[in-house]
């Protein structure tokens, strides 16, 4: 697999050359580029399977470069300084990100997905960079890729998602969306926003809890009347987090 890193920063195009170079023998780093203009000039002449990405570089940013490129038939895995929140609302989209400084684990999982990921449509990258640059305090909003496109969601209007085999269906007030990603994911992304894993299959809202029924574990009645089993492994920490609403 060839692949072309794309960074104005020395030490992040040297960082993530190393890791590359030692640890994923099966990935050849044909070109780095300082910028979009060269980056531009080495995809040409490479025609790599993969690109590894910055977001922000001086002149041209990543959305910028893409649109003069015009037709994108190499993968892209995308990397950003930006602040840790929106990396993980766009964790849950078809796009791949990486934290600076870039990390072997978060790497390796990027790279297993190259597998299964489809090359990206260059519709969906706008949208996605203006996120990255929501400071932090705005923070509210997940992109959430289903199998036709990626969906902006506000966590708030989140009532709980479900287990689906490997894929995920996330129930709003008036719609559902089946996500291409699996409840883990939603989990590590959601669970700082005040949701909790009642059982192995569903993850709910607790600011949408209506109701508790007491049980062997409970169920809860969320604010579209959904009924849900609380696992008597989780009722506990359940119950003691309820109490804090």
């Amino acid at each position: 697999m060839r692949a072309i890193i794309i960074d104005d920063e020395p030490r992040g195009r040297n960082i993530l050359l190393q890791l590359i170079t030692q640890h994923f023998p099966h990935i050849k780093v044909v070109a780095t580029a300082s910028g979009a203009d060269e980056g531009i000039r080495h995809i040409d002449n490479h025609k790599p399977d993969v690109v590894f990405l910055d977001v922000e570089m001086p002149g041209k940013n990543a959305f910028d470069m893409l649109k003069e490129l015009g037709e994108i038939d190499f993968k892209i895995i995308f990397v950003s300084a930006h602040n840790h929140y929106a990396i993980n609302a766009i964790k849950l989209s078809a796009l791949d990100f990486l934290l600076k400084p870039v990390d072997l684990d978060d790497l390796s999982k990027a790279i297993e997905r190259l597998k299964i990921q489809p090359k990206q449509s260059l519709h969906q990258v706008p949208n996605l960079l203006q996120q990255l640059q929501q400071p932090k305090s705005s923070f509210g909003k997940i992109a959430i890729a289903s199998v036709n496109s990626i969906e902006f969601v506000n966590i708030s209007d989140i009532v709980y998602c479900k287990a689906d085999n490997v894929y995920t269906e996330v129930y709003l007030s008036n719609s559902v969306i089946i996500s291409t990603k699996n409840l883990k994911e939603f989990d590590d992304v959601l669970s700082a926003h005040f949701f909790f894993r009642i059982h192995h299959s569903y993850l709910i809202n607790m600011n949408q809890v209506k109701k508790y029924m007491k049980g062997d574990g409970g169920t809860v009645i969320m604010c579209n009347d959904a009924e849900i089993e609380v696992s008597r492994r989780r009722k506990g920490a359940f119950l003691e987090l309820l109490s804090s609403i």
